[in-house]
């Protein structure tokens, strides 16, 4: 390398040229030279040793920093330079500033440091230092080339490098390590030797320093330590350095191992290089060396060592997973290019992007003799377009440029070190490789030269002498001065062996060294000794000649024999003739080459003579002399430390001594003895460790406090290497002196000396290493308090990011101690919140974080903490915090009802008492308050959760309240309570009703008072919230919240199940997981984290279908037993059939849903029991349906039962057992007889059934065409005629079937018809044959029995039934005949009921009496009947079995039988008579007694409402319709008869239906629980208003109600009602509290009247109102039992007032009315063509033009 002195004029003339393309240098540069600076692409530059390529390399570099410098002068107006004064560094002119990145790399540290030392001065001299005043001597200012001292203050990564550190001049091996130290994990974090020390990143400058000069592999250690151990067979064939260099260069290194996914060539990858027309190696050759390699890699790995080409093949593999983030480079230098590998060229491209002028490579491919390395420099151009031109296209200096081209190879050719006679003898060397391996080395012009000088000069020495001992002399004593050759004179020899021969004869007279020492030297004189006669080659060097032959440089009459040249036998002929090259370039004046075997050199001697190189001159004393030179003492000192750089100790310290110079002689010594123990170490480690601690020693003495340190280090002596890097170094390094202190356990020591040199990191890291926490924390108080000093050289954000591991790493110390109070001192310390959390969270160390939370004011987060580990008290009390008060209180009840269902022992339901439970609910409701919207209803769960109910009164109402509020919880359990009440309460407290419960069931508990029909109530309520239950729970296994019903999300709330939201799925946490439910379930099902239990979704949606079915199933099982005990009981007692019967009907709908519910899997037992209460209801129900007696069908309960739904289906199921049953025989008439009475009786039936039926019909033609008939009739669409017709057909049918069936024998019957069913049918019959002439006369239960089985349809058919007259005198002689045989033949017809009765004392009567009033009914209709009467009236043993006063009427109207006295004597036996118009055109019937219906209006319901119409009873305890268990007998209501409308004789239905209907509205409507209900509401619509808007519903009712109840209070508090009040009211206060609630009243009908307008119902002030309703209301529990009884009072005296006005109705005219009793009398009876024999009744014909005549009748 070329070196100038530049003073500062020349320099400042290099820097005043603005025009780069005109560089003025101050020295003379070849053309070659100048183009190559000049060049602004990137760059291939290839010359030989001596060319000037370093010299190129560093003024292209300088030539940009120039450019670069005047640039940011010009803009900026600032010096790019180095200032370490602080106000420069802050200046934003300077921080904004560009800086140019360059970087400059070699493998050798000599001339690293050459370089970086000429570049630091020239950059100084940039910045106005005084350049003259600098040495000019390289190696006065190299302290040191151990690249860790080297490279001490460049951190290992390429991150954020200071400003100053460029231009970046660093070794290969710096490189790598900053590589390392920017991409992820470093390469070393996978040795055990480091992993102790992993937590502290900042020993890697010790730690990871010693580790490298201990375990990594280069050629000297594969020699020594492993080349011995592998296979001798395989070694004879080769020699470790061509196996290292394959290995290498080759299958580690080379470009198709980076291209493999191993970064490593596979063997077959590896045997396939042996196809390439370079190679010269044989594929059994490669199988050895993979073999060998094999073997390498395993034992490497067994001792945990590594190369280079580890890191750099897991250096590319990192880099193609993480991208580099360090500084980017923008010039790259790189200079020794061929000591390097294809793949660790390719790691630039990495850190420079400017590919296309940012990269120079130079190098010489001849001077590859570097072991492990082996390629061409095509090579690298190849290279360098596939891996770095190709892969960059895109990024950002190459995006828009042209396409990319590599340039050609630029070659220096001029060499400024020796003369030409050298340069010829180096290039016959290179035509030799160029023609023996053309692919190993690049083609260059032969190089000139300037310089004269002395041919190289071959000795020849005679007679066998020994050169050396001629030149030298005979070894010795030396006397005197020693003489011998200079410092610039030098022996070469080939190898280490050859040294120590040729030192044994010299002594210290001449510097010995091999050909790899002296690659880097140079010196004026050369002697190369015996080359040849030591190569391995020996004979082989003859095939030299094949190659003389080809140029014809043999004469022809030669005859040498040579081997023809071949690859594998001849491949160590390219690295011996490139040792060759190596030593001959060595030399800048003589070369001497003198061997002592003439055979091996003959061959290129020859050469070299026919080409006329060399001078062949005898050995001589003259000779010997002229060839020695001596020099002076600074000489041998500057050989010295060029030698000393080059590593070379041992002749560096001869130099020395030579030179007199002891410091540089010692320090050579103890760097010799350093460099022996590390290459004794693997041997003999003790001896090494001696050795070491003497050089030590040594350094130490001399005042190399650095060198020493490491020594120590080494040595695992770090607390003395702490303390000299402290202590004696000039300036104290920390870094090292902290990393020595950490690394000997000094913990404490070493963070203060890191605290006191800034290093931060490594400072907190130690001190958690050495459990010195408490000064970690001290430090980072420390340095937050002086976050601004001068010392501070981190960024905050990296501060933070230190300071925050380090926090960690102690929290977790303490963790690990189970010491959490200290713990959280330092997660206290965290930067942040978020830090905090995370931590906490990661370690679910979640009470902490709870605390941490708490104490920090963010209750949200902490209530969600305290949800995620289960503390649910504390969560509400933190939701409370955070003024979640709907949530607090929301989850308060959930924890009530759980813990309230499911504490320890108890099963579920009932709600249980627990421990703080009252005080639960009172902060519940303290919540509640926050929330003015949600108090209403939270107090109402509240309270029914508080189970203290002291009355059915306040459950109702909470049960209400939970509707209104839309409270499913509140609902179902009030519901729940209620049916406990019903379970536990005796049964003959039990009230009985004798009608269907028309009033709602729940005001009948609010008044205490239970029955079947509440008990129902409350099961269907309750059942049909639990079925919506069931059929929400599978929506939870969709994870769809919007699926999630009410009901659904209570069933798990009851269970004390709770969802927690989550981003993947819903947890579904158990409030109590010992809960009973979970019994079924099983631990195994059970997610436990701490002390939070949860479950599978899909695991609880099936144990909670599990719990409700059976929860279902076992409340219905209850209600059946409670029913069933309720139905024997009213047997038992005697109740009314309808009492009776509609228990049945309730067993039935119970239990018929339970067994056709999907929700059950019953077990055996529960079947049974199921089915038996399923039997009962079919079993028994025929004698509720077909009763002979008709008082029992003249109940209007037992009509309104009739015609149920649950009735209709209890009839078609018992049909549908009775033809399904497996009978093959023909059905007895016993069974048809039933089946047709109930399907008579039965509305609706489906069409299915008769199809059915039909079927079971084939052999009894008669009764199959009536049913037929029926079908017909109940299908719908039939057209009016069609109706009519089929009514008359169904109406014969029967009297078929009845006459066929009449006929049959009975007493050969096994099951004959009975009685009652006959009876049934007779009566139908004779109905229907009345329809003939528009009229219907029938007893009022025969009618009720007709009716309840016409619809619409069918009633609308009869209006043409009088076109369709048909003559029935057939029909009536069939009746009257089987009357009349049934009278007479008292014994067979006693026999008859006998079969079907046993009781026949009982039945008989009843039977007779059936079969008189059906003979007045036919002779009603035929009057045929008249002589059968008489004659009846005349037998005592019948009359005896009739009522008497029914035998007085028709005994004493014997002589005028007819309408009157048939109605006033079915009126005496509770059966009055109906008489049915269902034709306008029909006569007008007048009759006192009878029951006059009109069928014009085809409504069934309005028609029943006459023949029942309601009445307004006082509600109290003995009211008719609520009827106490007593004794008593059913009572019914009272028929109505034509009497009750005495001012019309025909009084049309809706009149009396609206007559009726308006006073039981009003009266209900004003009674004493109705007007707190409408209070309520009127409550409740008053705050729908004002959320809402809404308009005020039913305000007219609302003011009728307030407006009468005033009227009534302010009636009774005057005196006025006309009964005595004065037992209502005793107490004084309590008549105060009235007159209070008088005037709370009127001021609200005010306030209504004044603030709504009645069109509109707009409300101006809802405050007002709704404060009046409440004052009102909180008055109930005082004054409600008074207002009950004043409406009872009331109610009393307004019957009496009404009473009058019913006797007298008003008249429609003035006309007086004409007696039609009396005008009945005088006409006779009619033919059946134009009249009806009415007997003692009177007819009246219609007005044809629709007029009726109004008629007057008597009572």
């Amino acid at each position: 390398m070329k070196f100038y002195s530049l003073s500062s004029v020349v320099v400042s003339h290099l820097l005043s040229d603005r025009n780069s393309d005109e560089l003025d240098l101050p020295f003379e540069v070849s053309d070659e030279e100048y183009e190559i600076i000049l060049f602004p692409k990137s760059t291939f530059v290839l010359g030989r040793s001596g060319t000037g390529k370093t010299t190129v390399l560093t003024m292209k570099l300088f030539q940009k920093e120039s450019m670069h410098h005047m640039a940011v002068e010009g803009i900026y107006a600032v010096f790019p330079c180095l200032n370490h004064d602080k106000k420069y560094e802050e200046s934003p002119t300077v921080n904004d500033r560009p800086v140019l990145r360059q970087l400059f790399v070699t493998v050798s540290p000599k001339l690293c440091q050459a370089v970086k030392h000429h570049v630091e001065r020239l950059k100084r001299f940039i910045c106005g230092a005084n350049f003259s005043a600098e040495s000019s001597s390289i190696e006065d200012d190299i302290v040191d080339v151990d690249t860790s001292i080297q490279f001490k203050h460049i951190p290992d990564s390429f991150t954020n490098l200071p400003i100053d550190s460029y231009p970046l001049v660093i070794t290969f091996q710096k490189f790598l390590m900053m590589l390392d130290g920017t991409v992820g994990d470093s390469y070393f974090e996978r040795f055990s030797d480091l992993s102790s020390n992993h937590q502290n990143l900042g020993v890697r400058s010790v730690a990871l320093e010693t580790f490298i000069r201990r375990k990594e592999v280069t050629y000297d250690r594969f020699d020594s330590l492993y080349w011995p151990h592998f296979n001798s067979q395989h070694k004879r064939k080769l020699d470790s350095s061509r196996v290292f260099t394959e290995i290498i260069s080759h299958i580690k290194g080379g470009v198709p191992a980076m291209e493999s996914n191993e970064g490593k060539l596979s063997r077959d990858e590896y045997l396939s290089l042996s196809e390439n027309r370079a190679s010269s190696l044989s594929k059994q050759i490669r199988e050895i060396i993979y073999d060998i390699y094999r073997s390498y890699e395993k034992m490497k790995k067994d001792k945990g060592d590594f190369d280079l080409a580890d890191i750099v093949i897991d250096l590319h593999r990192r880099l193609r997973i993480n991208k580099y983030e360090g500084d980017e480079m923008h010039f790259v230098y790189i200079d020794e290019v061929q000591d390097l590998t294809m793949n660790q060229i390719a790691l630039f491209k990495h850190v420079c992007k400017n590919v296309d002028e940012g990269f120079v490579f130079c190098g010489d491919t001849a001077q590859t003799i570097a072991r492990g390395i082996d390629f061409r420099f095509e090579d690298i151009k190849s290279l360098f377009y596939r891996k770095f031109v190709l892969e960059s296209k895109g990024n950002t200096y190459n995006r828009g440029k042209m396409k990319a081209k590599t340039s050609e190879i630029f070659l220096l050719n001029q060499n400024f070190r020796t003369h030409a006679g050298v340069l010829k003898l180096s290039q016959s060397t290179i035509e030799l490789l160029f023609r023996f391996f053309p692919h190993s080395i690049d083609v260059l012009k032969p190089e000139t030269s300037l310089i004269y000088g002395e041919g190289p000069v071959v000795l020849e020495c005679g007679s066998r002498k020994n050169a050396i001992i001629t030149i030298f002399g005979n070894n010795g004593p030396v006397v005197g001065k020693i003489v011998g050759f200079g410092a610039e004179q030098v022996i070469l020899v080939r190898d280490e062996s050859a040294r120590k021969e040729i030192l044994d004869y010299v002594g210290k007279h001449a510097l010995v060294l091999t050909i790899l020492e002296c690659k880097g030297l140079e010196f004026q004189d050369v002697l190369l000794y015996n080359f040849f006669g030591s190569s391995p080659l020996k004979n082989q060097w003859r095939v030299i000649y094949e190659y003389m032959k080809e140029q014809d440089m043999l004469e022809p009459t030669e005859t040498k024999s040579f081997p023809n040249f071949s690859d594998s036998k001849h491949n160590l002929l390219c690295s011996e003739l490139k040792q060759l090259y190596v030593a001959i370039t060595r030399t800048r004046q003589r070369l001497w080459i003198c061997e002592n075997i003439e055979e091996y050199s003959r061959p290129m001697f020859d050469y070299w003579r026919k080409k006329g190189l060399v001078q062949f001159k005898e050995l001589d004393g003259s000779l010997a002399q002229s060839m020695k030179v001596a020099s002076s003492p600074e000489k041998w000192k500057s050989r010295g430390k060029k030698l000393y750089y080059q590593n070379n100790y041992e002749m560096a310290t001869m130099c020395f001594e030579r030179a007199g110079d002891s410091y540089w002689e010692q320090k050579s010594k103890a760097a010799g003895l350093r460099a022996n123990a590390y290459r004794l170490r693997d041997l003999n480690p003790e001896d090494a460790n001696v050795i070491l601690r003497e050089a030590a020693e040594i350094f130490d003495g001399i005042g190399m406090p650095e060198s020493a340190a490491q020594c120590f280090s080494d040595l695992g002596d770090y607390e003395r290497a702490g303390k000299l890097y402290l202590e004696k170094c000039q300036e104290p390094d920390l870094k090292r002196a902290g990393d020595c202190f950490y690394l000997a356990g000094c913990y404490e020591v070493a963070a203060r000396v890191y605290a006191r040199g800034s290093f931060f990191a490594d400072c907190l890291n130690v001190c958690a290493k050495g459990g010195l926490f408490d000064i970690g924390l001290y430090y980072i108080q420390h340095r937050k308090q002086n976050e601004n000093a001068d010392n501070c050289i981190l960024k905050s954000h990296e501060l933070y990011t230190i300071e925050q591991n380090f926090l960690e790493s102690c929290a977790l110390n303490y963790l690990g101690r189970k010491d959490n109070r200290t713990m959280m001192k330092f997660v206290k310390a965290f930067h942040s919140m978020d830090l905090k959390r995370k931590f906490l969270q990661s370690l679910n160390l979640l009470d902490e974080l709870l605390v941490l939370e708490e104490e920090s004011g963010n209750f949200m987060e902490a209530a969600n903490i305290a949800k995620m580990i289960g503390d649910v008290l504390h969560e509400v009390d933190l939701l409370g915090k955070a003024g979640k008060f709907k949530e607090a209180y929301e989850l308060t009840l959930l924890y009530v009802l759980g813990n309230s269902l499911w504490s320890v022992g108890s099963k579920g339901w009932p709600l249980k008492h627990f421990t703080h439970k009252d005080e639960l609910l009172s902060r519940a409701l303290s919540f509640a308050k926050e929330e003015s919207s949600s108090y209403a209803i939270a107090s109402t769960e509240a309270e029914i959760l508080s189970n203290k109910h002291k009355c059915m009164f306040e459950i109702v109402n909470h049960l209400k309240s939970s509707r209104t509020y839309g409270s499913v919880k509140g609902e179902i359990l009030c519901l729940w309570k209620l049916l406990d009440a019903h379970f536990h309460l005796d049964s003959s407290k039990f009230v009985w009703l004798d009608d269907l419960f028309d009033d709602s069931a729940e005001r009948m508990i609010l008044n205490n008072q239970f029955s079947v029909d509440t008990l129902f109530h409350c099961w269907t309520c309750w059942k049909d919230n639990i079925v919506r239950i069931m059929e929400s729970l599978p929506n939870f296994k969709s994870q769809d919240t919007l699926h999630h019903s009410c009901y659904g999300v209570f069933a798990l709330s009851y269970l004390g199940v709770r969802k927690q939201t989550s981003t993947l799925n819903d947890i579904y946490i158990l409030l109590n997981p010992e809960a009973n439910w979970l019994t079924k379930l099983g631990d195994k099902f059970l997610q436990k984290k701490g002390r939070l239990v949860s479950v599978d979704v899909h695991d609880l949606v099936s144990a909670a279908q599990s719990y409700w079915s059976l929860q279902l199933l076992s409340v219905g099982m209850e209600v059946l037993r409670i029913l069933e005990i309720l139905y024997k009981f009213s047997i038992n007692k005697d109740r009314s059939e309808f009492c009776q019967f509609r228990s049945l009907l309730l067993i039935y709908e119970v239990s018929k849903f339970l067994l056709e519910s999907k929700f059950f899997n019953f077990s055996q037992g529960s079947l049974t029991t199921l089915q038996k209460f399923y039997r009962n209801p079919i079993d028994c129900s025929l004698r509720y349906l077909v009763p002979l007696d008709w008082g029992k069908s003249l109940i209007k309960g037992m009509v309104s039962l009739r015609t149920t739904k649950t009735c209709q289906d209890l009839v078609q199921d018992v049909i549908n057992e009775s033809i399904n049953q497996n009978d093959k025989h023909r059905m007895t008439y016993g069974k048809i007889g039933r089946m047709i009475v109930m399907i008579l009786g039965t509305p609706n039936l489906k069409s299915e059934l008769f199809m059915k039926i039909l079927t079971r019909f084939e052999d009894n033609p008669a009764w199959k065409e009536f049913i037929s008939s029926l079908q017909s009739i109940s299908a719908q669409g039939n057209s009016q005629v069609d109706g009519a017709v089929q009514e008359r057909q169904y109406m014969f049918n029967l009297y078929e079937a009845l006459r066929y069936t009449y006929s049959v024998n009975w007493v050969s019957e096994v099951d004959y018809i009975s009685p009652s069913c006959v009876m049934y049918l007779l009566d139908r019959l004779l109905l229907l044959t009345s329809c003939s002439r528009g009229f219907i006369f029938a007893t009022k239960s025969s009618f009720v029995e007709w009716i309840i089985h016409q619809d619409e349809n069918s009633l609308a058919n009869l209006n043409l039934l009088t076109d369709v007259q048909p003559s029935v005198e057939h029909v009536h002689k069939f009746i009257f005949d089987v009357i009349d045989d049934l009278l007479y033949d008292d014994n067979g017809t006693k026999s008859w009921i006998r079969q079907s009765n046993p009781v026949v004392e009982d039945y008989f009567p009843l039977f007779v009496l059936r079969l008189v009033v059906s003979l007045c009914l036919l002779h009603l209709s035929s009057g045929m009947c008249l002589e059968l009467l008489c004659n009846l009236l005349k037998k005592n043993y019948l009359m005896s079995c009739l009522p008497p006063e029914f035998c007085d009427v028709l005994k004493r109207g014997r002589n005028q039988l007819g309408l009157k006295v048939f109605a006033e004597a079915f009126k005496l036996i509770d059966n009055p008579l109906v008489v049915a118009r269902f034709c306008n055109t029909s006569l007008e019937i007048l009759c006192p007694d009878a029951v006059c219906v009109d069928l014009t209006i085809c409504q069934r319901k309005l028609i029943l409402e006459v023949l029942f119409p309601s009445r307004v009873d006082s509600v109290d305890e003995d009211t008719a319709a609520l009827v106490e268990a007593s004794d008593s007998p059913s009572k019914e209501f009272p028929p109505t008869s034509c009497s009750s409308f005495p001012n019309k004789s025909w009084v049309s239905i809706p009149d009396q239906t609206s007559d009726s209907g308006v006073k039981n509205d009003v009266n209900m409507s004003v009674n004493g629980d109705s007007f707190w209900v409408v209070l309520e509401n009127l409550r409740l619509a008053i705050d729908e208003l004002c959320v809402d808007d809404k308009l005020l519903p039913n305000f007219t009712m609302i003011m009728d109600t307030l407006n009468t109840w005033i009227e009534r209070l302010s009636c009774f508090i005057r005196g006025s009602l006309s009964q005595n009040p004065g037992n209502i009211i005793e107490d004084k206060n309590e008549m105060e509290g009235l007159v209070s609630l008088l005037d709370e009243m009127k001021q609200l009908s005010s306030a209504l009247t004044v603030r709504f307008k009645i069109g509109d119902a707009v409300i101006e002030n809802h405050s007002l109102v709704e404060e009046l309703c409440r004052r009102i209301l909180s008055r109930r529990t005082k004054v409600g039992p008074i207002l009950n009884q004043l409406f009872l009072l009331s109610m009393k005296n307004s019957n009496a007032e009404c009473e009058p006005s019913q006797a007298t109705p008003a008249v429609a005219n003035d006309e007086p009315e004409k007696n039609d009793l009396e005008e009945s009398e005088a006409r006779g009876s009619k033919n059946s063509t134009g009249s009806i024999n009415l007997g003692n009744g009177d007819t009246k014909e219609n007005n044809p033009k629709g007029k009726k005549n109004k008629n007057k009748g008597k009572k």
